[in-house]
């Protein structure tokens, strides 16, 4: 219905743009003279209402094909390259036309006038498709509104345009001179905000380079090719003025955009293998994530774990050694012979004795003595346990033919996507043993141990930080999410999530939203941002019945400092002085809009912590938890609770809050996720003696 309504839409304004263009031309034919400044007025206002509607032609056009920034960047430097050719062969054709006209007006007139229409309106059309990407460039990946800059820009394009009209008098050519200069200056202005560049990959950032200075020089060219005694001169000063204007204005835009662009990019290139890499993991983790829930058969998921793998951690080659009986063996190969991958397995082996490691190690080559029996040059390799129920199954192996060895991102991104591969095959188990079963329990049991794996399996441990977390899902799997984040020495992420629904399609969503949190807070360290970057990757994913509330922050140890944001998710209680606070910093829901709005609303939250400060993270199974009545809990009971035990530590608090939620609602089955997190800030704990001492001073002043 839209596509059709979008086809519509472009037919109609193309119509229009029919329409303007024959009257221009009968206009053009009919009354030709422009000395008389009425038909000048009106020859210029159809110029204008021509290219106008052109522009809001290609406008909707752009805007359904989606066209990416380097096919932008390649269409201008073709019709920049275009109109190159039609200055430069202007003079010695229709210089002799024109010529010809002169010699014989009544045959050559007409057919002058023709082919300098055809011409001016080839070059119209060129013209205001590079206005329009241009502009489609300038908006490209911008996070703030600034259309406001970019249409004072255009308004001074227009009056700088028709301010040609004043030429006639020498006394008001100031205000042709003040409307250009203004003009430049805001094109320098717009110029600058190029918002793109840092989304492209490295190799296309490469082409760009080139690009940017062909087509730099082909704006410099053309604009110096519309000198007063060229051809090309003459007849756009015969068809329009302020069109010639409006081209020379674009001449300028380009070259100092594409001069701009240029070092921009420049800038650009070193950090661009460190930011494909990241989007490469980001990217990777996204779809395996998403594979868990598609593929089941057991060689297919291992040939896409090593596929997967190679990509991850940039490697040339990767495999799967699982065991067989205690043995193992090569699987899944990619980019590498069994021979060669066996030969690798038992070396690590041989040199590692403790190979059930918990996490990923490296290995370098120099000492293997049978390297020479390998096919191909490898020089460092790594393996990751693949485990099931804490048991490693199996090992991930990947190797690099070049002298590069593996590093820290390497190791932090093979551990994250070895609990994933981990997760995934466990799950291809499952569901093959549990084949004779019926589908829902088999599907029920796969989601279980996803869920299963993805939560924490234990609170972290930190000196001045205490850290309690309950999640008790309503059905066999839920859409409840938490996670947390030990980023450095210093600083401690927690995130906790609500996906929209229940059972299984929740769980599989928040298994995806852990990848994603758990890759950008590694990279991030404002609790909005991450938000917004975590709504832009699942705008790929959601469909638009599914949406996830969700609040995350980031405890400064070394400073004391909380920063929170909130993106529709439940009130963050801060527990101090026997005062509950609802922290409650604006946002909406991640999937709910995936436009600027989404980072316009997002509010972050900062305050410094105090002395046993309780942070309360929950969902809203607790506060809508139901008894026999159909009553609610309610939040007035539930802060009520947590005011009670503020003095004890995080663990006794939350099992306090289970245990009355578990009462109330004894006579009602649980109808939503149950999950609690409870961080509790520099406790002071009070010892017996200390306690008996207050009850007595309290006696006696009683």
């Amino acid at each position: 219905m839209n596509f059709e309504l979008s086809r519509l839409k472009i037919n109609a304004k193309f119509q229009f743009f029919i329409g303007a263009a024959i009257i221009l031309f009968f206009f053009k034919f009919f009354i030709p003279s422009s000395e008389n400044t009425v038909s000048l007025i009106i020859n210029e206002l159809l110029v204008g209402i021509t290219i106008a509607s052109f522009i809001f032609f290609l406008m909707e056009w752009i805007h359904i094909k989606k066209v990416n920034p380097l096919s932008l960047v390649m269409n201008i430097g073709i019709l920049t390259a275009l109109i190159f050719f039609f200055i430069i062969f202007s003079n010695p054709l229709l210089g002799e036309l024109s010529s010809r006209t002169q010699s014989a007006p009544l045959r050559f007139d007409l057919i002058y006038s023709l082919v300098s229409f055809i011409y001016s309106t080839i070059i119209l059309g060129s013209v205001s498709y590079i206005f329009l990407a241009f502009r489609e460039l300038y908006f490209l990946k911008q996070k703030r509104n600034v259309s406001t800059y970019f249409n004072t820009m255009v308004v001074f394009i227009i009056l700088s345009s028709y301010s040609t009209l004043l030429q006639q008098n020498p006394d008001l050519l100031y205000i042709k001179d003040t409307f250009f200069i203004i003009t430049i200056l805001l094109v320098i202005l717009n110029s600058i905000k190029i918002s793109w560049i840092a989304f492209i990959i490295k190799k296309e950032k490469k082409i760009l380079l080139f690009l940017s200075i062909i087509i730099a020089v082909l704006f410099v060219l053309n604009l110096a090719g519309n000198s007063d005694s060229s051809t090309n001169y003459q007849i756009l000063t015969k068809f329009s003025p302020a069109f010639l204007q409006f081209l020379k204005i674009n001449m300028i835009y380009g070259a100092i955009y594409f001069s701009i662009l240029f070092f921009t990019t420049l800038f650009h290139i070193p950090t661009a293998e460190a930011f494909d890499r990241k989007a490469q993991e980001v990217s990777s983790l996204q779809y395996f994530s998403k594979l868990i829930t598609e593929v089941f058969d057991f060689d297919d998921l291992v040939d896409t774990i090593a596929e997967i793998a190679s990509k991850v951690s940039s490697a040339d080659a990767s495999w799967i050694a699982w065991k067989d009986n205690d043995v193992l063996k090569s699987i899944g190969n990619k980019s590498i012979g069994f021979l060669d991958a066996d030969l690798l397995t038992t070396y690590a082996k041989d040199t590692k004795k403790n190979i059930e490691v918990s996490g990923t190690e490296f290995l370098a080559l120099e000492k293997f003595q049978k390297k020479l029996q390998l096919s191909e040059p490898f020089y460092f390799i790594s393996f990751s346990p693949l485990k099931m129920h804490n048991e490693a199954k199996g090992f991930l192996f990947t190797a690099r033919k070049n002298n590069f060895a593996f590093d820290d991102e390497d190791k932090n991104a093979l551990d994250t996507f070895s609990d994933y591969a981990s997760v995934a095959i466990e799950n291809s188990h499952l569901f093959e043993e549990s084949i004779v079963k019926e589908r829902l329990e088999k599907e029920l049991d796969l989601a279980r141990e996803v869920q299963r794996k993805i939560l924490p399996a234990k609170n972290p441990d930190y000196k001045d930080l205490n850290i309690s977390s309950v999640f008790i899902p309503a059905f066999e799997v839920g859409g409840d999410y938490y996670d947390f984040f030990e980023i450095d020495s210093d600083n401690f992420g927690f995130v906790i999530a609500d996906v929209s629904g229940k059972g299984i399609s929740a769980a599989f969503i928040m298994a995806e939203v852990k990848g994603i949190f758990e890759s950008l807070s590694k990279t991030i360290r404002s609790p909005k941002e991450i938000l917004v970057k975590a709504n832009e990757i699942l705008q790929r994913t959601l469909d638009r019945k599914s949406f996830v509330s969700a609040a995350y922050g980031l405890i400064d140890l070394k400073n004391e400092t909380l920063k929170i944001s909130r993106a529709g998710h439940c009130p963050v209680l801060l527990i101090r002085n026997n005062i509950a606070e609802n922290m409650k910093p604006s946002g909406i829901g991640l999937g709910l809009n995936f436009t600027e709005h989404f980072a316009n609303t997002l509010e972050e939250l900062k305050i410094d912590l105090e002395e046993n400060d309780t942070i309360v993270l929950y969902t809203d199974g607790i506060t809508e938890a139901k008894n026999k009545n159909l009553e609610d809990f309610g939040s007035g009971l539930f802060e009520k609770i947590l005011l009670e035990n503020c003095d004890r530590n995080a663990d006794e608090i939350s099992n306090k809050v289970i245990h009355e939620v578990t009462l109330f609602s004894q006579n009602n089955p649980q109808h939503d996720d149950i999950t609690l997190v409870i961080l509790k800030w520099k406790q002071i704990l009070k010892n017996d003696g200390e306690k008996e001492w207050q009850n007595s001073v309290l006696q006696l002043k009683t």
